[in-house]
């Protein structure tokens, strides 16, 4: 007669631990190998999308009326900032006796810039700035208002800058100077051609 021996507690625990376990790790790594299938499956997907939209991006804007295109049709040109020659000066309103900067900007390229945005600084005599602005000088349309439309090769503009941030009491600028910044610079690529930056798009 064989007489079955009983297990003792520390065996049984070690083997119900090592079941938990093992249970664990095939459930995991089922549920991992099926959420790769469907994430491969949606990125693929997003992927073709993306890549037919952006291939199809260049004919869609130059199916576009000549007015909305040439919105989307310029480029980030730092490497033209030379070209732009700015002057500043604070002059006082006989007025109201406060001042604001006066701002002559100069293309002096032979592109047309369809976005410039610069930033006029008043810096006092110790070199410390007294009040800070930003002004729109270019927009790829001319409306109204802020809307100046584009500044042309060779022309210069004249802008009185508006301040959200409100005038500067003409005693405050004795002895101050003014800085520029060009904050942004956009050419516009010319007639019937798609913006470069998106053509050039790849998501291979």
């Amino acid at each position: 007669m064989q007489v079955q021996r009983s297990m003792s507690p520390l065996t049984a625990l070690f083997l119900g631990l090592f079941g938990v376990v093992a249970v664990g790790i095939v459930s995991g790594a089922a549920v991992t190998v099926y959420a790769l299938s469907v994430v491969d499956g949606k990125a693929s997907n997003i992927i073709g999308f993306a890549t037919g939209t952006m291939e199809g991006l260049p004919d869609l804007l130059r199916a576009l009326p000549p007015t909305v295109g040439d919105l989307l049709n310029d480029r980030r040109a730092p490497e033209y900032a030379p070209n732009i020659d700015v002057q500043a000066a604070l002059l006082a309103d006989e007025r109201t006796g406060v001042s604001r900067p006066v701002l002559t900007i100069t293309n002096q390229g032979d592109d047309v810039v369809s976005m410039l945005a610069i930033r006029v600084a008043a810096v006092n005599a110790a070199g410390n700035p007294i009040r800070d602005w930003t002004q729109v000088a270019a927009t790829p349309l001319a409306i109204e208002g802020e809307w100046r439309g584009p500044l042309f090769p060779h022309e210069t503009r004249h802008i009185v800058v508006s301040s959200c941030r409100g005038p500067v009491a003409s005693a405050s600028l004795d002895n101050a100077i003014t800085v520029t910044e060009i904050a942004e610079l956009r050419l516009w690529n010319g007639e019937g051609t798609a913006p470069a930056d998106v053509s050039r798009v790849s998501l291979d």
